[in-house]
């Protein structure tokens, strides 16, 4: 292997160099991704594209830059040893690996794009209909709790009603406004339909 290594040109060694590095790198944070590991020092993205807070990974992070340093490594390799000018290897390596960044930091932002917030934000409950699960006072006496649909999961939210009457179990209510970050206004169903007669 060193026999190998010390016959390539330093053109050669130069791209087979950064090639076999970059994809290190890279199968090192994958495998580490899988079994759940974290590399903290080479999962720091530099956010000079970013979705804000919450959003995707910048495009310049250790995975699109070793995807780009991947292809443009391997890719010199190939053309050197097909006989290429360094002029025209060097080019066609940078946009290979400028492809391989774009597709990578695309992969990203939509693998990204599928990930849901896990606080839940119960201004999503407005309009939403939901069931009693504890009975709910009259005139925000008290609190209740209603079932209902939260960013995709059903989740038990607390509950209070401007309603005359106590709102009892398995009733239907329907989500109006958000009273505080964890407490919403209902009314019952039977009310919008009594509105309409």
């Amino acid at each position: 292997m060193i026999d190998y290594w010390l016959n390539l040109s330093s053109t050669m060694q130069t791209f087979v160099g950064i090639g076999a590095i970059s994809s290190l790198v890279l199968s090192l944070q994958l495998l580490l991704s899988l079994i759940g590991g974290d590399m903290d020092g080479l999962d720091a993205d530099l956010d000079l594209v970013d979705g804000g807070e919450g959003g995707a990974s910048g495009i310049l992070s250790v995975r699109t830059i070793g995807a780009f340093f991947t292809g443009f490594g391997w890719t010199g390799a190939s053309m050197t040893d097909y006989g290429y000018g360094l002029g025209i290897t060097t080019v066609v390596s940078s946009v290979v690996g400028l492809a391989l960044l774009a597709m990578v930091f695309y992969l990203m932002a939509y693998l990204h794009s599928l990930r849901q917030e896990g606080t839940l934000d119960y201004s999503n409950t407005i309009g939403q209909v939901g069931s009693v699960y504890l009975p709910i006072p009259s005139n925000r006496k008290g609190l209740g709790q209603i079932e209902v649909m939260v960013q995709g999961r059903l989740s038990i939210v607390r509950a209070v009603t401007d309603n005359d009457k106590k709102i009892g179990n398995r009733v239907a209510v329907r989500v109006t406004e958000l009273v505080d970050k964890q407490t919403i206004l209902v009314e019952p169903l039977e009310n919008e339909s009594k509105a309409k007669t």
